[in-house]
Protein backbone atom coordinates (compact mmCIF):
# COMPACT_ATOMS: atom_id res chain seq x y z
CA UNK A 1 0.00 0.00 0.00
CA UNK A 2 1.29 3.73 -0.89
CA UNK A 3 0.22 7.11 0.74
CA UNK A 4 0.95 10.05 -0.78
CA UNK A 5 2.10 13.48 1.40
CA UNK A 6 0.36 16.86 0.52
CA UNK A 7 1.66 19.50 -0.43
CA UNK A 8 1.00 20.92 3.31
CA UNK A 9 2.32 17.83 4.78
CA UNK A 10 -0.50 16.04 5.74
CA UNK A 11 -0.99 12.54 5.25
CA UNK A 12 -4.76 10.44 4.86
CA UNK A 13 -4.46 7.33 6.82
CA UNK A 14 -7.18 4.81 5.41
CA UNK A 15 -9.91 3.40 7.40
CA UNK A 16 -8.60 -0.36 7.22
CA UNK A 17 -5.87 0.82 8.52
CA UNK A 18 -7.16 3.11 11.53
CA UNK A 19 -9.27 -0.20 12.43
CA UNK A 20 -6.64 -2.31 12.48
CA UNK A 21 -4.42 0.00 14.93
CA UNK A 22 -7.48 0.86 16.72
CA UNK A 23 -7.14 4.38 15.73
CA UNK A 24 -10.22 7.31 16.33
CA UNK A 25 -10.64 10.84 15.62
CA UNK A 26 -8.71 13.01 18.58
CA UNK A 27 -6.22 10.26 19.09
CA UNK A 28 -2.80 11.34 19.85
CA UNK A 29 -0.74 10.02 17.55
CA UNK A 30 3.65 10.47 18.05
CA UNK A 31 5.59 10.55 15.35
CA UNK A 32 9.33 10.21 15.34
CA UNK A 33 12.00 9.12 12.45
CA UNK A 34 14.03 5.86 12.62
CA UNK A 35 16.40 5.25 9.81
CA UNK A 36 15.08 7.84 7.71
CA UNK A 37 11.74 6.15 7.49
CA UNK A 38 8.70 7.93 9.64
CA UNK A 39 7.08 6.12 12.24
CA UNK A 40 3.92 6.87 13.79
CA UNK A 41 2.98 5.50 16.50
CA UNK A 42 -0.32 5.30 19.18
CA UNK A 43 1.88 4.70 22.16
CA UNK A 44 4.27 7.11 23.17
CA UNK A 45 7.90 6.93 22.57
CA UNK A 46 11.11 8.55 23.97
CA UNK A 47 11.99 11.04 21.17
CA UNK A 48 8.06 11.70 19.44
CA UNK A 49 6.30 15.00 18.24
CA UNK A 50 2.73 14.81 18.62
CA UNK A 51 -0.10 15.37 15.78
CA UNK A 52 -3.94 14.68 16.07
CA UNK A 53 -5.59 12.14 13.79
CA UNK A 54 -8.70 14.52 12.09
CA UNK A 55 -12.08 13.31 11.51
CA UNK A 56 -11.34 12.46 8.21
CA UNK A 57 -8.48 10.34 8.61
CA UNK A 58 -5.40 12.61 8.30
CA UNK A 59 -2.51 14.06 9.92
CA UNK A 60 0.03 16.09 9.79
CA UNK A 61 3.43 15.11 9.45
CA UNK A 62 5.94 18.05 10.88
CA UNK A 63 8.12 20.22 8.92
CA UNK A 64 11.13 19.57 11.04
CA UNK A 65 10.41 15.60 10.06
CA UNK A 66 10.13 16.31 6.38
CA UNK A 67 12.94 18.11 6.72
CA UNK A 68 15.02 15.27 8.19
CA UNK A 69 13.26 12.85 6.00
CA UNK A 70 14.45 15.02 2.66
CA UNK A 71 10.98 14.98 2.07
CA UNK A 72 8.93 16.93 -0.40
CA UNK A 73 5.48 17.54 -0.90
CA UNK A 74 3.36 14.44 -3.19
CA UNK A 75 5.79 12.09 -2.25
CA UNK A 76 4.97 8.70 -1.68
CA UNK A 77 4.99 6.64 1.13
CA UNK A 78 5.38 2.75 0.95
CA UNK A 79 3.47 1.23 4.53
CA UNK A 80 4.20 -0.99 6.81
CA UNK A 81 1.81 -1.60 9.46
CA UNK A 82 2.72 -3.15 12.59
CA UNK A 83 -0.63 -3.91 14.58
CA UNK A 84 1.62 -5.80 17.57
CA UNK A 85 3.72 -2.47 18.42
CA UNK A 86 0.48 -0.45 17.10
CA UNK A 87 2.71 1.76 14.99
CA UNK A 88 3.05 2.24 10.88
CA UNK A 89 6.37 3.07 9.17
CA UNK A 90 6.14 5.41 6.09
CA UNK A 91 9.36 4.98 4.20
CA UNK A 92 10.25 6.42 0.77
CA UNK A 93 10.94 2.81 -0.42
CA UNK A 94 13.62 1.22 1.70
CA UNK A 95 11.54 -1.26 3.08
CA UNK A 96 9.46 -3.87 1.45
CA UNK A 97 5.60 -3.78 1.82
CA UNK A 98 3.04 -5.02 3.26
CA UNK A 99 -0.99 -5.28 3.30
Amino acid sequence: MQLTLTKSGQVYLPNCIRKELNLEAGDNIYIFVDNKAIILAKEACEKENQCILSNRGTLHIPVEIRRICKITSALKFNVIRNIEDKRIVLSKGEYETEG
